[in-house]
């Protein structure tokens, strides 16, 4: 059974990674074939109007250039192969390296690759002579690279999201699920591929306008990277977290340690301090409080806990930390002065599988799952989780973890 199910993870792994790299890979190929077009537009424009005025070659390119604001170089050489530029670019132009280039330009544009890579056209003129209009490649190969860097975080991110959905199905298969444990996690499953879907569809909507070449400003094509790799960063974050509580809902034991609770929370609070000096911070721990249980997950729990007062809180609103022992248990409160949850949010007992904060989500840049990241890391170290209004108005984190 366990291995079936692990070759069905492996295949489905496999098959989305041959998916999105084929559908990224024909679409980058796209977007380098539609600037390529663009820059033997711009050539062949020049071109048409050296064909027109073939007595005036070299005024009409000039001309044409200026009149259309191309950015091409123009450089005429000899029979002798001496060439002499007389239109300059933002082209580092190296120059024509032989005659043949030059020859074997005259049918259409060639690249050439170098140091400052461009791409050129020759047009023989009155006297032998040859007109060269050449134009850089290297926004082309700069927006070639940007995609190919895209495309594997794209993968990445359905890699992930194969993973994810692989271990899920791995554990309904394996173990049986009750109804209202397998409604919660259907629910939940619907909100990731929601949250998931979202920057897809961005993603997917700037690479066909890019492909179709419907963005040829620069500072249009700027900020369409820039969405882009913004959206992609958002996905892998995502990715992170689910994976992270397919580990934390994964029934195999974590190896625990004893930790001194109070040291990591003090470590955590020293650092929100020193980047939060607007807010007023008040922190209360009791000297020693050794709990049983994973320090990286507990480290993570503690994190989660000061992010989401960052990205959710003006950043002068106060916040309060206290840890104390309490009979058996420990009792750590972290609690915020910001505009604090709906009334329906706040709780006694939350679910690890609990539904995303969309609003948080987008709004923030996070991946709306820091609280159901808590919750499992709660859960895991037969803790308790809850969510209250603090007396400082805003959400309080209440977390009882037993010694």
């Amino acid at each position: 059974m366990k291995k079936s199910s692990s070759k069905f993870a492996i295949i489905s792994i496999f098959v989305t990674t041959l998916l999105s790299s084929v559908i990224g890979g024909f679409a980058t190929m796209e977007a380098r074939n539609s600037d390529l077009k663009r820059i033997d537009q711009s050539i062949n424009t020049v071109s048409q109007r050296v064909s027109t005025y073939p007595a005036e070659a070299i005024s009409a390119a000039i001309l044409s250039v200026e009149e259309e604001s191309l950015d091409l170089t123009l450089s005429l050489v000899t029979q002798e192969g001496i060439e002499t530029v007389i239109n300059e670019s933002h082209l580092i132009y190296p120059g024509i390296n032989s005659i043949a280039d030059v020859k074997t330009a005259l049918a259409g544009p060639i690249s050439v690759e170098s140091n400052n890579p461009f791409r050129f056209k020759a047009i023989e003129i009155a006297g032998g002579d040859y007109l060269i209009i050449a134009a850089t490649l290297d926004e082309l190969n700069t927006n070639f690279n940007s995609n190919l860097k895209n495309l594997g975080g794209f993968t990445l991110a359905a890699d992930g999201l194969a993973i994810f959905f692989s271990i899920f199905l791995l554990r309904r298969h394996n173990r049986g699920l009750d109804a209202k444990a397998l409604e919660r996690m259907q629910r939940f499953l619907g909100d990731a591929s929601h949250e998931l879907r979202t920057p897809l569809t961005v993603i997917k909507g700037y690479n066909e306008m890019l492909s179709k070449g419907q963005m040829s400003d620069l500072v249009d094509r700027a900020r369409a990277f820039s969405r882009v790799s913004s959206e992609i960063e958002r996905m892998e974050r995502l990715i992170h977290d689910l994976l992270l509580l397919a580990e934390l809902g994964e029934s195999r034991p974590t190896t625990f340690e004893e930790i001194d609770l109070t040291e990591l929370v003090q470590a955590h609070a020293n650092d929100f301090a020193l980047f939060n000096q607007n807010r007023k911070i008040e922190i209360t721990l009791e000297e020693s409080c050794p709990v049983q249980g994973s320090r990286e997950h507990l480290n993570r729990l503690i994190q989660n806990c000061f992010s989401n007062i960052v990205r959710h809180t003006p950043p002068d609103a106060p916040v309060s930390i206290s840890l104390k022992s309490k009979g058996k248990k420990v009792h750590l409160v972290i609690e915020d002065g910001g505009p604090g949850l709906p009334e329906s949010a706040y709780r006694s007992e939350i679910e690890a599988m609990n539904r995303f904060d969309p609003s948080r989500s987008r709004e923030s840049g996070g991946s709306g799952l820091g609280m159901s990241i808590i919750a499992a890391i709660v859960q895991e170290h037969n803790g308790k989780l809850e969510l209250r209004k603090g007396e400082l108005g805003g959400l309080a984190v209440v977390v009882d973890l037993p010694k």
